[in-house]
């Protein structure tokens, strides 16, 4: 709610007073007396009545009332109390006229967590900083009226300096929270402060000394800090976390692990095993270690270094094992999801990641997996819906941008995709699946003598990868070269794609392009066997399998397939 009463607006959501667009300084308890007045304007409202409501059962003096509006006065310039009068013996009452502004129900207050800064003795604390910014992330981004920007987005702002008002600024945040960690040997000091944007307006800042072992407390505590800072009512604390660490070495062990998987690298996920698995011979079986041991496991199939399934398997265990310590561990459901969505069954991968969004909202991995697989089924809406709350929290990391590209893509707009895959290209020019997914948009346009440019660049900066295989194989097929699409599909690419959608669901247009009905067909049965049920795609908007229309086997499949789709929204397991 705004108040607005001569030239101030005082808006409760951000807890501030301003005046002429600048804000007013204003303590906490006076700023709560100011908005229990404007709420009943003129009307007189006791002493007792403004004590009850702004501090409740805690014992004050009537001095500590006295004093909240002294400061209210002079911050409004009431220097003649006309504006809020005293009337004796009966209480105070705020004599002019205001007007109220309802802010809309999904406006959140908006932070960025900048990284943190290691300025430890030997400059080893790097870790220790990336991690504290993650899991302070995490902790804020459990607090329902708060727009927490994601890790990932957060992340890319390291080293960014005096750039980072400038981004903030274009993200739309409304605070930003920083600071700096120091380690030597184990001892921790961390210094934070909170700020609102372009201002010095310092809102909260905090330093805190401990060990490793300190390090979940003092996330804890600073997340509980900004939140009551932003005017922001915490519900009932909940219980400890099944996976809480307390021994320092477990600390460092799953802080160096989360840092060596983020480098997205065989050597890095290899190298966060060894650590996460030193942690659990420390303090044996453990939610936050299994979990992250997992993401590790899981990152391998990501990344295309998992042919057999192994680490999948490994994954699954994980998972296994969190929900033996606790049967409703979000970060379990994620994982599991996960699995299962890597693994090629899409379908059991739903209820999982549905309910880790259920518990937080707002985890990028979960909103990203489920919007595709409902992209993929053909709920289409929800998907947008999803990508649309995606960027909102994760805007920086740039295979985001892509996604309201491919519902275009399901819905036969191709060419309104375009913009989607080309921003996804310029924030990520050498990443192969960004060049990829460009020719892809490209070629579902016609406009072919771009896409040679870009197939070319695949060739050479990605030789032999699935992606280029697929990529030079739709290139021959959609410039009507059956054969040249043909040799550029690989056995390695066949196996590869028996339980991967994405490659299956291309070798379908491959081949369908090259003319080979038959093991179109028959990749189509495997693209919908993996989960991928949108029947508006495969029956209309997808042009690149007409040839396959004329065929029996086609329309037995397509009557399964619509079957599924449309008992989607009518079944309450599937949302």
């Amino acid at each position: 709610m705004i108040y607005r009463f001569g030239d101030f607006a005082v808006d409760t959501l951000r807890a501030e007073v301003r005046l002429a667009g600048k804000t007013v300084p204003l303590r906490r308890q006076s700023f709560d007396v100011l908005v229990y007045l404007l709420h009943r304007s003129q009307r007189i409202v006791s002493k007792d009545e403004l004590l009850d409501a702004v501090w409740g059962n805690k014992v004050v003096t009537d001095g500590s009332l006295k004093h909240c509006l002294m400061e209210i006065r002079a911050a409004i310039g009431d220097r003649e109390r006309k504006v809020i009068r005293t009337v004796a013996r009966r209480g105070y009452i705020l004599e002019a006229p205001v007007t109220k502004e309802s802010v809309a129900a999904d406006k959140k207050v908006s932070i960025l967590v900048v990284p943190i800064d290691d300025h430890s003795v030997n400059d080893d604390g790097e870790y220790i900083a990336d991690g504290l910014t993650e899991e302070i992330i995490t902790e804020l981004s459990k607090v329902r009226s708060l727009r927490v920007i994601a890790r990932a987005s957060a992340m890319r702002l390291k080293g960014a300096g005096n750039a980072v008002q400038d981004v903030a600024k274009g993200l739309g945040v409304d605070f930003i929270l920083d600071g700096s960690v120091r380690k030597s040997g184990d001892n921790l000091r961390v210094i934070l402060q909170l700020s609102r944007l372009n201002s010095d307006d310092v809102r909260w800042s905090g330093r805190f000394n401990g060990t490793l072992a300190d390090l979940f407390e003092i996330q804890d505590e600073v997340a509980q800090s900004v939140a009551r800072e932003l005017a922001i009512r915490l519900g009932a604390r909940e219980p400890a976390e099944v996976g809480e660490l307390e021994d320092p070495r477990a600390v460092e062990s799953y802080l160096r692990a989360r840092y060596e998987t983020l480098k997205f690298s065989e050597d890095g996920l290899q190298q966060a095993e060894r650590h996460l698995l030193n942690g659990l011979h420390v303090v044996g079986p453990n939610a936050r270690l299994l979990g992250a041991l997992g993401h590790a496991y899981a990152k391998y199939g990501e990344l295309g270094l998992d042919p057999a399934g192994a680490f999948m398997a490994k994954a699954a265990e994980c998972a296994d094992k969190i929900f033996e310590l606790d049967p409703h561990s979000s970060p379990g459901y994620l994982l599991l999801g996960m699995v299962r969505f890597f693994s090629g069954d899409l379908r059991a991968a739903r209820v999982p990641l549905e309910r880790s969004l259920d518990t937080n909202p707002t985890d990028p991995d979960a909103l990203a997996t489920l919007g595709y697989l409902c992209a993929l089924s053909g709920q289409n809406e929800r998907a947008s819906q999803l990508f649309d709350e995606l960027l909102d929290v994760d805007p920086l990391t740039p295979l985001n941008h892509c996604m309201p590209g491919f519902v275009a893509l399901m819905e036969g707009r191709c060419s309104d995709a375009l913009p989607h895959y080309k921003r996804f290209l310029e924030l990520d020019p050498k990443n192969a699946f960004a060049i990829w997914t460009w020719n892809y948009v490209l070629l579902r346009n016609g406009r072919v003598d771009e896409a040679s440019e870009v197939v070319r660049k695949l060739n050479t900066d990605h030789a032999g990868s699935a992606l280029t295989q697929l990529g030079t194989a739709l290139f021959h097929g959609v410039c009507g070269e059956p054969e040249a699409a043909k040799e550029a599909v690989t056995d390695e690419l066949r196996a590869a794609a028996r339980n991967t959608e994405l490659l299956s669901r291309e070798l379908t247009h491959c081949l369908a392009l090259a003319g080979e009905t038959e093991e179109a067909l028959g990749w189509l049965e495997n693209t919908v066997r993996i989960g991928n049920i949108n029947y508006p795609f495969w029956s209309r908007h997808n042009k690149w399998v007409a040839c396959l229309r004329d065929d029996a086997r086609f329309d037995a499949l397509m009557i399964d397939v619509k079957r599924e789709w449309t008992s989607i929204d009518s079944n309450p397991d599937t949302r």
